[in-house]
Formats: structure tokens, C-alpha cells, sequence
């Protein structure tokens, strides 16, 4: 199960949106080819693969880790691609080319270093090449933290959305990063 996390889940959240800080858009590189090499470690209480349907559910207590990235949820349901037809013989394993997308639900908790990511469910989108952040998401670096109803991230563009709702705007704390020359 070779996904590299949907890149380095996606430069970890594009540097957790661009706009928090000017530091935290150029402190978070791309992931390194050693990162995005690394394997992707999953344990949980049970795992269900469905070959026919194509999916692998982790449920219970679910760790996926890769590198210094960290993924905690109650669930984690991986769904494979189809198979373009004469595209060669069914292996039953599914590897990063053909995984179409990733659901963690139920507490989802992404980390790395400082960044952190929270919501109750969050779709990775191995096509479209984006994240949804559902269910109160919060994104946090430092002290500089975002939240919305729904943060979409998209990684080609490398821009985000975070949608509000009426009694329930978009809430967003930036702290200046002190100049390091002085007039």
C-alpha cells in the first residue's frame, strides 16, 4: 500500500494552508525522496480487505505512520482504482498508482513536528489530487491556527478553501514572526 500518504499528505496540508505564516510557507519542503521512500506502517484492532470492492478498512485505535508523519483516526478505509481493462493480470494488491482515495473518520488526528491537523473526517483524494478536511477541522503550526467548516486543500495549485457557515464564520489566528533585522 503505496500511496507516499497522497504526497507527504500533500506537503503536510501545504505547510497547514498557505497564508499562516510567511515562515511556514517556505519552512515545509517538498517531501524528500528518502520521506516519500519511506514505508507506510499501519496498526489497529482489525483490517477487513475486500478485494471485489476494492477497499482495506482499518478500524479501531488506527496509527498509520510514514517518516516523521503521523495519522490517528477510529477508521481508515484505503479504496483501489479500477483496473483499466488489458492493463495486465490482477495481482489482489493495491500499490500508490491505483489507490483512488482515503477516508479517516472518527477523531482524526494528523501531526508532524509543530503542524498539526484535526477534524472528524478527512478525504484524500488520490485523483484529484485533494484534501478535505470535514467536522470541525482545525489546522495549527506554532500558535498560528485556522478553522472552518470545511478546509479543502488543493494540491496542484497549492491553494486552500476554508468554508464557513452562517452563526459560524472561517476563524483564523496569525502570530507575526519577529524580523530577525531591526531598523
Amino acid at each position: 500500500m503505496r500511496c507516499i500518504l497522497v504526497v507527504g499528505l500533500a506537503a503536510w496540508m501545504l505547510a497547514l494552508a498557505p497564508g499562516l505564516s510567511a515562515q511556514s510557507r517556505t519552512s515545509s519542503p517538498e517531501p524528500s525522496g528518502r520521506e516519500a521512500a519511506a514505508p507506510i506502517q499501519i496498526a489497529s484492532d482489525r483490517m477487513v480487505a475486500d478485494q471485489k470492492n476494492r477497499t482495506v478498512v482499518f478500524e479501531g485505535h488506527v496509527t498509520a505512520q510514514q517518516g516523521t508523519m503521523t495519522i490517528t483516526a477510529a477508521k481508515l478505509t484505503v479504496y483501489g482504482a479500477e483496473k483499466a481493462k488489458g492493463a495486465g493480470a490482477a495481482s489482489g494488491h493495491v500499490t500508490g498508482e491505483q489507490i483512488e482515495r482515503i477516508e479517516a473518520e472518527g477523531h482524526v488526528v494528523i501531526s508532524e513536528g509543530d503542524r498539526v491537523a484535526t477534524a472528524q473526517k478527512a478525504v484524500l483524494d488520490n485523483r484529484q489530487q485533494k484534501i478535505v478536511l470535514m467536522g470541525d477541522p482545525v489546522l495549527v503550526q506554532g500558535q498560528d491556527k485556522v478553522q472552518g467548516e470545511v478546509i479543502t486543500l488543493h494540491l496542484q495549485d497549492r491553494t486552500s478553501i476554508v468554508e464557513g457557515r452562517a452563526g459560524r464564520p472561517v476563524q483564523a489566528v496569525f502570530h507575526p514572526k519577529e524580523s530577525l533585522q531591526k531598523p
